[in-house]
């Protein structure tokens, strides 16, 4: 029996391969119909997907930070927010007191001297990561990474020292300064940064701030009094995993009571353009499928009513009715994937087109990957086979007297 189905397949794609005209015909009817779907996909997942990189290059955009820089966490706090789902990291910060600091180029202060503030870094920081700089060390003279405006200000570069004179007042009201020395070890691209800032190590940050509280700080020779209690930071920078799980740190942190700053609203704009093109795909897609399966239905409905007296004549040479169900079957099924080879031919065509017409804006503006294809193809050979089986049914209940009869 097997032998005869194989032969059956067999003898259906001789015979379309045969009728070259009305299968050519309907490769490129089936071809017209999937082409302007898959470009839309295509463009959406481009448009999407540039709008998606495009943002994720604003290193704040992953960013979640309270509203109020006068709050108190724990280290332990600050830790736990790290280990919230779809967290990456989180650092504690400072108040700003400790984070704006004047300071001058050259270790004996000579330079040029800017204003700028000091973000708090660590070893896995994203944003550093990201644009594959190491981050600050602490040490005698801790490092910085300068954004492109405060390199500019300073009139520095990579490997040279900057000095900070601070100042303070003593609980008797007595004037005291002291001096740090940094050293620049990388500068930020111009887009990642438009502010004059640093990346600082957080050690450093704490000591800037102990000195100005009046805190005793050995390792820098800073007197003062003894630390009572744990360290307390004034707010923290928590980083999201990806951009889909910013809402989701937010709301959590919001349960905690602890009002967020964040890139949201634009988050929730590409999103919510994602699901109006979404939308508007599926329903084309209703459509182009809705015409396949009656496209599918009326041709091959057709063949087995022009073929009735050869599918007689297969019946008595002896092939079985499960051999005829193959017969249809097979014909739609090489048609749905020469259809859909020669669609995503043009779609190539086509999004080379739009890649040339969008060659000045960055980025892919149409694009298709292995998994949109794969399930593109398996809808349309699914769904050619189920608006295939009444022709099939037909095929399979036609009797050998049909023949004799006519004969």
């Amino acid at each position: 029996m097997l032998k005869k189905i194989w032969l059956a397949i067999c003898l259906a794609a001789r015979d379309w391969r045969f009728e070259r005209s009305l299968t050519l015909c309907a490769i490129l009817a089936l071809a017209s119909m999937l082409t302007p779907l898959l470009v839309l996909q295509g463009l959406k997942n481009g448009v999407i997907e540039g709008m998606r990189e495009r943002l994720l290059q604003d290193p704040t955009v992953l960013i979640i930070t309270p509203k109020s820089d006068g709050a108190s966490f724990t280290e332990a706090e600050v830790r736990a927010f790290g280990a919230l789902p779809g967290a990456a990291f989180a650092i504690g910060r400072t108040r700003e007191t400790a984070t704006d600091i004047t300071l001058a180029a050259g270790a004996d202060g000579a330079g040029k001297s800017a204003s700028l503030s000091l973000e708090p870094s660590a070893p896995g920081e994203p944003v550093l990561t990201h644009l594959g700089i190491t981050p600050p060390a602490y040490g005698e003279e801790p490092e910085l990474v300068l954004s492109a405006p405060a390199a500019k200000a300073l009139g520095v570069s990579p490997g040279e020292s900057l000095l900070a004179r601070l100042g303070r007042r003593t609980p008797e009201g007595r004037l005291e300064s002291a001096r740090m020395v940094f050293r620049v070890t990388a500068v930020l691209p111009e887009a990642a940064a438009d502010r004059r800032m640093a990346f600082a190590p957080l050690s450093a940050l704490q000591d800037l701030e102990d000195y100005r509280d009046y805190l005793e700080v050995p390792s820098r020779g800073f007197t003062g009094n003894a630390r009572e209690g744990q360290r307390r930071y004034a707010s923290f920078r928590l980083y999201a995993r990806d951009l889909d799980a910013v809402e989701g740190l937010a709301a959590a942190l919001g349960e905690r009571h602890i009002e967020t700053r964040t890139r949201s609203r634009e988050i929730a704009a590409i999103r919510m353009l994602e699901s109006s093109i979404n939308q508007v795909i599926l329903i084309i897609s209703l459509a182009v499928g809705a015409g396949l399966a009656a496209f599918t239905i009326s041709s091959v409905q057709g063949a087995v009513e022009r073929k009735r007296r050869m599918l007689g004549m297969l019946r008595l040479l002896g092939f079985p009715h499960a051999a005829l169900v193959f017969y249809p079957m097979t014909q739609s099924l090489l048609t749905s994937l020469c259809g859909f080879g020669l669609s995503c031919l043009l779609y190539l065509a086509v999004s080379l087109g739009i890649a040339h017409a969008f060659a000045g804006q960055g980025g892919i503006a149409c694009r298709l990957g292995p998994a949109d294809v794969a399930i593109a193809c398996a809808a349309v050979v699914a769904l050619s086979l189920l608006s295939t089986a009444r022709a099939a049914r037909a095929a399979a209940a036609v009797e050998p007297s049909i023949v004799i009869r006519e004969v």
